[in-house]
């Protein structure tokens, strides 16, 4: 069947019949009575719609237990808690021999009988799902992939990821994986090398060089949604939008898309050839971009509407730098940290003479530094105020900066720095005895009074946080959130102008986060944008889900399965002397290995 190909799955979209029993295997014509045999767009549509019928189902089932049930087609579900309420009244109206405390408890029981039919109703039927796959953010099926990279099906693994995920590439080599902290294997020997293999199936995938389909607007004329950002909750958006079939342009003040994934991340970790894959494949999908424009400056939102835009998504990211009030410029010797890498990627290196400090404890701080070291610097230091366990680092991130030789200083405050001949020295530090957080959520180290100590620097790197600069936005505006959860809410115009949807996902909106937080957040931004805009189009779609996974035999766990298989990697002494990726992928056979390991929580014994 040719639209099973995997190059064809890479193309056009997954297709969950691949993994699944179908009515009639093998069958050429689409079938509309299985999810399997649908086209990308005809899946998102589904997704939206199942959503709307959830939340219908939720209110309906607000009016009395068992009618979201029935509206949404679980019949049996329906009748169970239309029923059970009547049971539990008829108990309670039974007060002949008086009024009792059972009858209170009766009561309530009702009322818990209300509740809970709501919330099933709301939440509607589900598959078991693995604990990786709840962890995740983007809810990829986790297993199911690792399935596809065992039976050396790379290029199937790719397109099942992209479902959900389109920055396969980066979330294989610097993702905060949650999906392992969870896996079952952590209970016996070590967890699966999940972000290795995925990155092993994007590697492959991507070296296939298959140009992705656009989608198809139905038909019709698609709206018109202008991204502002070309980071990766903007692109990520973008990508669903297009799938959709929808004319998407993205406005970033950067030359080229990307974002912090672009400018932010060191080489060594993200090499430009993995960007450009997940980059690409995006834009491939009729994606247009606009670089070099200030959003408030170079358009507006009204400017966007008078051009035929429909609907305006701001995912400009966090990428104002914070810095420590007492800091100084580059002349002096002073750099933050995100123009710091900004400049480092672009091959334009600031000098870093002598002793180089970066304060702060995280990503950004430990990419600073290895950068640092790289450059030529005499030594590096991480400076911070958490403890060396409580760091927001990633902890693999800081044993690969100590193997290269940086040093840290945790439980350090900044009180002054000095400087001699216009240039900084060294600073003077407190110890911190503990960090609390202010009611407004910033960190407010407390000091040991008379601890002073004194730390030499001839270069400052300042890492300690990013916020969103959202000065651009109207006057009066506000937000009302559309999913919270996964920072997407509209905005509202005072007076109603201009004429033009307006909505933010992303970093902006709650602050930095990881880049599959953020790819989460602009995907469901753009599930929601489309909802709105295509309101008639949404409502008809009408799909009954087939989609079932076929049981697997019990396997007897082996002694092999324990032991974590763990990709090459540069020796520190040759990893602190280039700027080339530090990490290789898996070999084929590494891969299929350490993919045998996967217990497939999500499938029935």
């Amino acid at each position: 069947m040719d639209s099973l190909r995997p190059e064809n799955l890479l193309r056009s979209g997954y297709k969950d019949c691949v993994l699944c029993e179908v009515p009639r295997p093998g069958e050429e014509e689409r079938c509309r009575d299985c999810s399997g045999r649908l086209d990308q767009r005809d899946r998102l549509l589904w997704e939206i719609r199942r959503e709307r019928i959830r939340k219908t189902a939720g209110i309906l089932s607000l009016v009395y237990p068992g009618l979201g049930h029935l509206y949404s087609g679980r019949i049996a579900f329906g009748v169970f808690w239309a029923a059970l309420l009547p049971l539990s009244l008829v108990l309670v109206l039974n007060v002949g021999s008086g009024i009792t405390f059972g009858h209170g408890v009766l009561l309530l029981e009702a009322g818990a009988i209300w509740w809970m039919a709501h919330v099933d109703a709301r939440r509607g039927p589900r598959e078991p799902t693995a604990p990786c796959e709840g962890a995740c953010p983007a809810h990829i099926r986790v297993p199911d992939y690792i399935a596809l990279v065992r039976e050396a099906r790379p290029l199937e693994a790719l397109a099942l990821v992209h479902d959900m995920l389109p920055f396969a590439a980066f979330c294989g080599r610097a993702c905060p994986h949650p999906c392992e902290q969870k896996c079952v294997r952590n209970e016996f020997g070590a967890p699966i090398s999940i972000m290795a293999i995925k990155r092993y199936a994007a590697d492959l995938g991507y070296a296939a060089g298959i140009t992705p389909s656009p989608g198809e607007s139905g038909g019709v004329r698609g709206p018109r949604v202008a991204v502002v950002g070309g980071g990766a909750s903007g692109l990520s958006a973008a990508d669903t939008l297009a799938r959709l079939g929808t004319s998407v342009t993205v406005f970033d003040r950067y030359p080229e898309p990307g974002g912090m994934m672009r400018y932010g991340a060191a080489e060594f970790r993200f090499p430009a050839d993995a960007l450009h894959s997940d980059v690409d494949r995006i834009l491939a999908r009729g994606v247009r971009f606009r670089g070099g424009v200030t959003f408030g400056r170079d358009v507006t939102f009204s400017s966007l509407a008078s051009e035929g835009f429909d609907a305006v998504l701001i995912a400009v990211g966090a990428r104002e730098a914070l810095r420590l009030p007492s800091a100084g410029g580059e002349d002096q010797g002073f750099h933050d940290a995100l123009s710091f890498l900004v400049r480092v990627r672009e091959r334009r290196f600031p000098g870093v003479p002598g002793h180089v400090v970066v304060i702060g404890g995280g990503n950004a701080a430990i990419d600073a530094a290895r950068c640092a070291l790289r450059m030529g610097a005499s030594d590096v230091t991480i400076a911070c105020v958490e403890s060396r366990e409580a760091m927001p680092a990633f902890a693999w991130e800081i044993e690969a900066a100590v193997s290269e030789g940086v040093k840290f200083l945790p439980g350090a405050a900044v009180k002054r720095f000095l400087l001699k001949d216009g240039r900084v020295t060294a600073f003077e530090a407190l110890t911190v005895e503990r960090v609390d957080l202010d009611p407004d959520g910033s960190v407010a180290p407390r000091t040991v009074p008379g601890s002073e100590f004194e730390v030499p620097a001839d270069t400052v790197v300042m890492a300690i946080g990013s916020r969103a600069d959202l000065s651009f936005l109207p006057d009066g505006i506000s937000r009302k959130p559309t999913d919270p959860g996964r920072r997407v809410f509209r905005l509202q115009f005072p007076g109603g102008e201009p004429k033009i949807a307006g909505y933010m996902c992303g970093d902006c909106v709650l602050g930095p986060g990881s880049v599959v937080e953020a790819s989460t957040s602009g995907r469901e931004a753009a599930l929601n944008i489309f909802a709105d805009l295509a309101v008639e189009e949404v409502r008809g779609t009408r799909y009954k889900d087939n989609y079932r996974r076929r049981p697997e035999p019990q396997v007897t766990d082996r002694p092999g399965w324990r032991v974590r298989r763990k990709a090459e990697r540069l020796s520190p002494e040759a990893a602190r002397r280039t700027f080339d990726e530090t990490e290789t992928r898996f070999t084929d056979r590494c891969a299929r290995e350490e993919a045998e390991r996967c217990a497939r929580c999500n499938l029935s014994l």
